[in-house]
């Protein structure tokens, strides 16, 4: 990755351009989609307009891009959070791709949640982040269930996978909020192509948005018969199907603000090392708009953080001839005893108009590690004064050069 920045003598963001190459192996599944995610993230959640951009993927570019800025800082001579204060995307101004940013962006809250940890700590290293939820980018993208009544139960049927990340839960949840109707009448069904709609990859942090929202229309046509006066028993059979379609528009399209993804979240991250160069501590900010599975959000965020810390401290992938030389047991993956304590603050837009989708939710699951390793960088880098251009990063407690 070669990326170029420049802010002006009041360290007001004005240009960026970069270059990213990358060896996506064999198949190209999901190279150019990841690709794209690369294009419309590079420069960062921050304002400013003139950008040129080729590259891949999103964790790569923010490490990149976040080193540059704490390097511009410290040329003008202000603090890392304070160049990120100055310059955070905030409601109504223009993301990098064009996109202009809604009421429920919350940038600039974040960074005020974890400023009281950095700036009380010298040698902190912060970061900033913003992800998609949904594919975007002008690509097919919906979410479908079917909420069916049988036996007196409410039957959620969806082929959401669930991975870990509680989608479910949040299913039933919103069919909860929106019927007034207790858990012990929801039935999750697992997903299976005989009963369950396709409701695409859980991949782009998008089924709580787009899955969600899908159960939140079908439960909105559920409970308006229930308020008509028919119960559950008068409803015995019934099918409420809904599909919910994320519009948005192409790379190149012509608008002159194109919606490259329905909705963003953004987060900011403290890392603090102790005097042997040892983590000891990670704090980040989360916009994830309105919590539905707290705590689904922040066991996600935990694996996040720690994930995060891999990629920039432990994790390596050696290859040789196209051929790993690494067992799962041997990539450096953090153990749980390895892990720092982890402090977690979710923030909102103080002017958030809830949006359609989910209730107002926005997804969490990638957005969680990506300013982590940034993060580690900037620590490191304030530690011993070495800028590190590479990941895993070199010569650190974890990693010692030989």
């Amino acid at each position: 990755m070669e990326f170029t920045s420049g802010c002006d003598e009041n360290g007001k963001l004005t240009a960026i351009k970069a270059v990213i190459v990358a060896d996506t192996g064999a198949y190209a599944s999901l190279g150019g989609p990841v690709l794209q995610r690369a294009c419309t993230h590079a420069s960062g959640p921050y304002n400013y307009q003139n950008i040129d951009i080729h590259g891949f993927g999103v964790t790569q570019s923010c490490f990149a891009v976040e080193s540059n800025i704490n390097q511009l800082a410290e040329k003008v001579g202000i603090s890392p959070w304070e160049i990120r204060w100055r310059n955070a995307i905030r409601p109504g101004e223009t993301l990098g791709n064009g996109q202009i940013a809604g009421s429920n962006t919350a940038m600039a809250e974040a960074l005020m949640a974890v400023k009281e940890t950095y700036e009380a700590n010298p040698k902190a290293g912060l970061a900033c982040a913003f992800k998609n939820s949904g594919i975007g980018v002008g690509n097919e993208d919906a979410g479908r269930v079917i909420l069916s009544v049988q036996d007196g139960k409410i039957h959620i049927r969806t082929s959401a996978a669930c991975m870990g990340q509680g989608v479910g839960t949040v299913c039933l949840q919103i069919v909860c909020e929106d019927t007034g109707l207790s858990p012990e009448l929801m039935v999750v069904e697992r997903p299976d192509t005989r009963r369950t709609p396709d409701a695409g990859t859980s991949t782009a942090s998008r089924q709580t948005v787009l899955t969600g929202q899908a159960v939140h229309q079908a439960a909105i046509r559920l409970t308006d018969d229930l308020n008509a006066g028919k119960s559950l028993a008068d409803l015995e059979g019934k099918e409420y199907f809904e599909e919910f379609y994320a519009e948005t528009d192409p790379m190149g399209s012509e608008k002159q603000n194109p919606v490259s993804h329905i909705s963003y979240s953004y987060g900011a991250a403290v890392v603090l090392l102790d005097e042997a160069g040892k983590v000891s501590l990670v704090e980040a900010a989360y916009d994830v708009g309105t919590p539905i599975n707290l705590q689904a959000i922040e066991g996600q965020i935990e694996g996040g953080i720690a994930m995060g810390l891999g990629i920039a401290l432990t994790e390596d992938y050696p290859m040789k001839d196209g051929w790993p030389q690494a067992k799962y047991g041997t990539l450096g993956l953090l153990r749980a005893p390895d892990v720092p304590p982890i402090k977690i603050h979710l923030v909102k837009a103080p002017d958030d108009q809830l949006s359609p989708y989910a209730h107002g939710a926005k997804g969490i699951g990638e957005l969680s590690l990506i300013p982590i390793t940034p993060a580690c960088q900037n620590a490191y880098y304030n530690f011993d004064g070495e800028f590190r251009t590479e990941l895993p990063m070199k010569n650190t407690f974890y990693k010692k050069k030989k």
